[in-house]
């Protein structure tokens, strides 16, 4: 697929972690657990839970990490967005239909 040579691995990698994180059967893993359940080295898993902690996209309790409630953001996002959508309808059918 030629469009693949556009797709970051890292940033894939880094989804998928924060995803993983982000069900409810997965929460709470340490760093070391997390390296197991997603077969990336130490550093890897370190960098990218550090990253997303930086972005308030997960935290670390104690020594287990989980989704931080900054992840409301991308569905409040989404939200207002469709809230926008659904405004501007209502709107049109006023409009024309009276």
């Amino acid at each position: 697929m030629p469009e693949e040579k556009y797709i970051n691995r890292g940033t894939c990698e880094c989804l998928s972690l924060f995803f993983s994180l982000c069900d409810p059967i997965f929460r709470g893993l340490t760093a070391k657990e997390i390296e197991t359940e997603s077969g990336f080295k130490a550093d890897k898993v370190y960098r990218y839970l550090k990253t997303l902690e930086h972005k308030n996209m997960v935290r670390k309790v104690g020594e287990r990490w989980e989704c931080s409630p900054g992840i409301v953001r991308i569905a409040d996002g989404y939200r207002r967005n469709v809230a926008q959508k659904r405004a501007e309808i209502e709107a049109q059918e006023r409009e024309y239909l009276g």
